[in-house]
């Protein structure tokens, strides 16, 4: 009886432990954000995100941009730029 108690509580035990979730084996970890300098030379090879701005916006703001450089690894990249809302008049 002990025998079929202690196989039983094996099985389960296995059953549990396969369905624990895992990492994908080529899952890369978070970049860390780098803030940006105008005598960087950014290696650039595909974009992966832009923080959105707001339309309303005018004057310097921080934005955030995510990016592949040409070896595949992925940047976060901190920079200055001109809000869209700014009017000439």
């Amino acid at each position: 009886m002990k025998y079929l108690l202690v196989a039983a509580l094996s099985m389960f035990s296995v059953y549990a432990a396969a369905a624990q979730p895992t990492a994908p084996a080529s899952a890369q970890p978070a970049p860390i954000t780098v803030q940006y300098d105008y005598s960087q030379h950014l290696d650039i090879a595909k974009v992966v995100s832009i923080t959105p701005v707001d339309p309303d916006s005018c004057g310097p703001i921080s934005s955030n941009m995510v990016y592949v450089d040409s070896k595949g690894v992925t940047h976060s990249l901190e920079y200055t730029r001109l809000g869209n809302g700014c009017e000439n008049g």
